[in-house]
This record gives C-alpha cells, structure tokens and sequence, in this order.
C-alpha cells in the first residue's frame, strides 16, 4: 500500500513539473517607441535694410527708404528724391539710401517700361511722358499711404502730380545726379512729373515745398512706394 502511495505520490510530483514548464507564458512584447518628430524652425524674416529696393513683382510696386530733408519746408526744389551719394544728394527733399541705378533696375523687375532708354534729351518746357506711376509714402506711426500729391505743396496751394516711370538710365549716369523722382519733367530723372515741363520748377515758374502739416520731422526715415499702373 505504502508503495503504491510513493508511486501516486512520484506521478503528482511529475504531473506538477510538467504543468509548471508547460504553463510557462511567452514574455510581453514591449510596445514600439513612437517616432519623435522633429520641431522645424518657422523662417525668419529679416527686415530690409534701408539701401534695399523692395520689390514686390506680383503688384508692380517698388518700395525705398529715403530720410526727409527739412530744409525744404520752406525752400523749393524740383529734386523730389535723389540717391544721397549723387550729385544732387543734399538738394532734395528726400535722401534715397539705395541708386538711382538699383532703383531702375527694381522698376523694370516689377514689370516697368521706361519711356527713354538712349541718351536723348528734352528742353526747357519740353515735358515726358511713359507709364504712369503712383507714388505713396509711409513711415514710423504713419501706416496708413500718404499720395506723393500731399506731401508737397506750392506757394498757392497744392501740386499737381502725373508720375511718369521716364527711364533715363543713361542720361542720370552720365550727369551723376542720381535723380529717382523729379517734380517736373526732366531727362535724368528716373521718374518725373509729366505735370510741368523740364525747368518749370528750378526756372521760378512754379514752386515746391515739403508740406509741413503732413510730413514727419526733419531726418526721419520714410518709405516710398513707386506703383507702376
């Protein structure tokens, strides 16, 4: 009897054994790492420096930064804006830091098609003529456009004003004035006032000055936008 208990005994010992191995459970898979995405810097833009000529090819504008000269709230001049190291520079109402040069080359990007591209010039009372440009400036605390028409005035009120896109690349280096925008018609200009005839200005015909109700203070950096219609 007593061997018959070791036996049944031995068999639930080895039944217990083969139980345990078989029982064993296959080790949990581990879940997978989720990838981790990388963070992509947004680009920065860079604001343009005030040499700079903005263009903008989709409207047809041109946009440059000139400082205001105060000495001509009360002196006239047909020199609008000029490109500061020329030789009209310092005799203008606005000090353009960039070229007449770079100037042009942003008006034909944006799609201008200047009326003189040779050396031809035009006489006293003779007036331009090209695509018509509209001109409009801004600067700090002053967002909304103010048209090129407001900020000049005359002796007898306000200026007239038809903005031409009048070329003259050749003309303005061979004269060295680096004239961007000319108040009356003019051969050198870049761009210039088909209102008046060539001298009306300079001549005493007519008179020009910055308008001082509407314009900031003197040296103050302004943008103006050249949009070629």
């Amino acid at each position: 009897m007593k061997k018959k208990s070791l036996i049944f005994l031995m068999m639930l010992v080895l039944a217990f054994c083969l139980a345990a191995c078989g029982g064993k459970s296959e080790p949990a898979e581990e879940p997978a790492e989720e990838p981790v995405e990388e963070e992509v810097e947004e680009p920065v833009e860079t604001p343009a420096a005030p040499e700079d000529v903005v263009v903008d090819a989709e409207n047809h504008t041109v946009t440059i930064t000139a400082q205001l000269n105060g000495t001509f709230f009360d002196q006239s001049t047909m020199h609008y804006c000029v490109w500061k190291d020329g030789g009209m520079g310092d005799k203008c109402m606005f000090a353009a830091y960039c070229s007449a040069e770079d100037f042009y080359n942003g008006m034909i990007e944006a799609g201008g098609e200047p009326w003189n591209t040779t050396s031809d010039k035009i006489a006293d009372g003779e007036f331009t003529d090209g695509q018509k440009v509209e001109v409009t400036l801004t600067w700090d605390g002053q967002d909304t456009p103010v048209a090129m028409a407001d900020s000049v005035k005359t002796a007898d009120g306000k200026l007239d004003v038809d903005m031409r896109f009048s070329g003259n690349l050749d003309n303005n280096k061979e004269c060295g004035s680096g004239c961007i925008a000319c108040l009356n018609s003019c051969w050198a200009g870049v761009t210039s006032n088909a209102a008046y005839g060539y001298n009306a200005i300079d001549s005493g015909a007519v008179s020009a000055f910055l308008d001082d109700s509407v314009m900031p203070a003197d040296g103050t950096d302004v943008h103006l936008t050249f949009a070629l219609q």
